[in-house]
C-alpha cells in the first residue's frame, strides 16, 4: 500500500531535489546528467554491470536522437491505447508485417524507445528501465497494490508489444490516485520504490541452498553477457523450473562447440515478457572446466545417448540434464563440486529424487485440490529482520508478500524419502520455522511415501492427519484432507 507519510518523508530527504533534477534535465531536453542519474539508480537493483553499460548506452542514444529534432507523434491528442496501436503501425511497417521481428525492434532497445515516449508523451508513457528485471517490478506493484496486468504468453508477440501501454495504464491509475506529478512517479519507480523493497538483495540470494538440478545453456563465443569473472552476475534464458542453487552448464557454440563452464543460478528464476527468450534467471559464480567437445560428447558411452548431443545441442537453453550425467562429467572432470543427489533409475522406479516428489506427487495433489499454478510460489525468498533474508526452499500456498504483512495459509516441505520417526521430526522442525515466519494455518511434510499434516492450532507440533499416497486414492481418505486444506475450504 502506498504511504503518503513514508513518501513525504523520502520527499523532504532529497526526493524532491530528485523530481526538480527531472523537470531539469527530462521535461525540456535529456542531458547526458540524466543518463548518469539513472544509470546510478539502476545499479541499486541490478547487478549485472553489462545491462548497466546497455542501459547508458541507449540512453545516450536517446540524447543524440532528440538532437535530430524528430519526433513519433504529429499532435499530442492521444490516449495510451491510440498511441501504441500508432506506434505498432510504425514498427510493423518498419519490419514488414512480421509481429516477431516487430516485438525484437521494439524490446530489443526499450529503454531508448519508452524514454522518448515518455519524453512527447509524459502523461501518458514512463521511461522502462526494467528489462532483465520484471521481477522487481512485480515487487513494486504487489508491495504498493499496483494492478499487474496479466502477462502475455511468449509466443504472443503482439501481446507483448502492447503489453507496455498496459503497464503505462497501471501506472497512470496510480499516479492519479496518488496525485504524483509524471516526474514524481519517475522517482517512484527508480528511487523510491526500488530501495524500500530491497534492491539487488530482495532476490539475488547469496546464502545458496545445494543444488537440486543441473540444466544446460548456450552462448556464441563473442556473447556480450559472458565473462570470465568468477563475481560476475547475468542474466540468462533457462528452464522455468530452475531454482536458486541449481547448477547450469555453459555449452559455447561454433566454434568451440564444447561445454567449458559451471555456472550457479543465484535468483529464482521469473518470466520477463520484455525479455526476447521470455525465461529469465540470474547466474555467477562460474568455474571455468577443461573444455568437454561436442565430439567428446558424442563419442562418451554415457552422453552419447542424451537426446541433446543427439540433436547436436540445439534448442539446449533450459534443458535439464540428469543427475547422473552431471555427477558423471564431475567425477570424468575432477571436480569437486556439490553432487546431485539421486537413486539410480531403473525400468520400475519413477520417483528417484526430490525433484519427483515436487513434479509428480505434491503438484497434481494441490491441483487436485483446486489450486493452480499461479496460487503458490516454489523458492519464496522474504526479508527477515532489517538485513536479513530467508529462502522457503519448497511450497508456499497462497502467499502474501508485502513487507509490511508476509502470510500464507500453507507450507508443504518436500523430502525425498522418510523412513524413520527421526527423519519426520527433523522435517517437522524446519517446515515449523517456516509456517511460523508466514504465520501459516497449516504446514505439510510430504515424501514420496507419504504425506503429515500439522495444524497452527497446536503450533505444528502433532500430526493431526497422514495418509500414503496410495490412501490418498481412497475418495473417503481424500475427502478428510480436502475438507481441511482445499482451496475452497481453507
Amino acid at each position: 500500500m502506498f504511504n503518503t507519510y513514508t513518501w513525504n518523508l523520502y520527499l523532504d530527504a532529497g526526493g524532491n531535489d530528485f523530481v526538480d533534477f527531472l523537470k531539469k534535465n527530462y521535461s525540456k531536453n535529456i542531458s547526458p546528467a540524466y543518463v548518469e542519474k539513472i544509470a546510478n539508480l539502476h545499479q541499486s537493483f541490478c547487478p549485472s554491470r553489462k545491462i548497466n553499460d546497455l542501459l547508458k548506452e541507449e540512453l545516450s542514444d536517446s540524447v543524440e536522437f532528440l538532437n535530430q529534432d524528430y519526433y513519433f507523434f504529429e499532435d499530442r491528442k492521444y490516449t495510451i491505447d491510440k498511441a501504441m496501436k500508432y506506434l505498432y503501425n510504425l514498427f510493423i511497417k518498419e519490419n514488414e508485417g512480421g509481429e516477431k521481428l516487430t516485438f525484437d525492434d521494439f524490446s530489443s532497445s526499450l529503454a531508448y524507445y519508452t524514454t522518448l515516449l515518455s519524453y512527447e508523451l509524459p502523461d501518458l508513457f514512463i521511461p522502462y528501465y526494467f528489462k532483465y528485471n520484471f521481477n522487481i517490478l512485480e515487487k513494486i506493484f504487489v508491495e504498493f497494490n499496483i494492478s499487474l496486468p496479466e502477462i502475455p504468453k511468449k509466443s504472443d508477440y503482439k501481446a507483448r508489444f502492447f503489453y507496455y501501454g498496459e503497464i503505462c495504464k497501471s501506472l497512470s491509475d496510480f499516479r492519479e490516485e496518488n496525485y504524483l506529478s509524471p516526474y514524481e512517479l519517475i522517482a517512484f519507480l527508480y528511487d523510491f520504490a526500488p530501495k524500500y523493497i530491497g534492491g539487488i538483495d530482495s532476490y539475488i540470494i547469496k546464502d545458496l541452498p545445494a543444488p537440486n538440478a543441473c540444466y544446460l545453456i548456450g552462448a556464441g563465443e563473442d556473447d556480450i553477457f559472458l565473462s570470465n569473472e568468477i563475481d560476475n552476475v547475468t542474466p540468462w534464458q533457462c528452464s522455468p523450473d530452475t531454482k536458486a542453487g541449481d547448477q547450469v552448464l555453459m555449452y559455447v557454440k561454433y566454434p568451440v562447440s564444447a561445454i567449458d563452464s559451471i555456472w550457479t543460478s543465484v535468483s529464482i528464476g521469473f518470466i520477463d515478457p520484455f525479455f526476447y527468450y521470455y525465461r529469465c534467471t540470474y547466474i555467477s559464480n562460474a568455474k571455468k572446466i577443461e573444455k568437454l567437445t561436442l565430439k567428446e560428447l558424442k563419442e562418451d558411452d554415457i552422453f552419447k545417448n542424451l537426446p541433446i548431443v543427439r540433436k547436436n545441442m540445439q534448442g539446449l537453453n533450459g534443458v535439464e540434464l540428469l543427475p547422473s550425467a552431471y555427477n558423471y562429467l564431475l567425477e570424468i572432470r575432477n571436480l569437486n563440486l556439490d553432487k546431485l543427489e539421486y537413486l539410480s533409475i531403473n525400468d520400475k522406479q519413477e520417483l528417484f529424487r526430490e525433484k519427483d516428489v515436487e513434479n509428480k506427487l505434491i503438484k497434481p495433489f494441490l491441483a487436485k485440490l483446486g489450486y493452480n499454478n499461479s496460487d503458490y510460489i516454489q523458492q519464496l525468498y522474504i526479508k527477515v529482520g532489517n538485513n536479513n533474508h530467508l529462502l522457503i526452499p519448497d511450497f508456499v500456498i497462497n502467499p502474501v508478500t508485502k513487507l509490511s504483512s508476509e502470510s500464507c495459509d500453507l507450507i508443504i516441505e518436500a523430502k525425498f524419502s522418510i523412513k524413520s520417526k527421526r527423519e519426520l521430526e527433523n522435517a517437522r522442525i524446519q517446515v515449523r520455522s517456516y509456517a511460523k515466519i508466514l504465520s501459516a494455518k497449516y504446514a505439510l511434510v510430504s515424501s514420496k511415501e507419504s504425506i503429515w499434516v500439522f495444524s497452527f492450532r497446536d503450533d505444528y507440533k502433532k500430526v493431526i492427519i497422514s495418509f500414503t499416497w496410495s490412501d490418498l486414492e481412497d475418495e473417503d481418505n481424500f475427502y478428510k484432507i480436502y475438507k481441511l486444506i482445499a482451496k475452497d475450504w481453507i
